[in-house]
């Protein structure tokens, strides 16, 4: 185990502002991770959709289309990224700070963060 504090940039839900409920478990799993970390002494930021609300930890608002929920949808309906995908926007963003953080945690449980896995420089956990 080490003391060593860590930066960690968190990607939430892309289904919903973080405060809103439509982002279900995910929400509160983020808040409760986020907040135990940065109690510990890691640096902590959240990149979230636009009008997200996170107690006690930074939020980067990214602005764009949320994305559909798997559960509203058939198990042979296509995959459908909007043309302003929140979704494509928060990993563009993580994409160009990926430098500044030790690991990046995603919680937005897509196919899009999955893929892009291989091209970050920066761990994703």
């Amino acid at each position: 185990m080490t003391d060593r504090n860590l930066k960690l940039l968190f990607l939430s839900t892309s289904v919903g502002q973080l405060g809103s409920g439509l982002g279900g478990g995910v929400e509160l799993t983020v808040l409760n991770i986020a907040k135990e970390l940065y109690r510990r002494g890691h640096k902590i930021e959240v990149v979230a959709p636009v009008g997200s609300v996170l107690e006690s930890i930074p939020v980067i608002e990214i602005t764009g289309d949320l994305q559909i929920t798997a559960q509203t949808q058939d198990y042979n309906t296509p995959i459908v990224m909007p043309a302003d995908s929140v979704l494509a926007n928060m990993w563009e963003y993580a994409r160009k700070v990926q430098n500044e953080w030790d690991v990046i945690v995603n919680f937005a449980y897509d196919w899009l963060p999955f893929y892009l896995t291989p091209f970050f420089q920066t761990p994703i956990a």
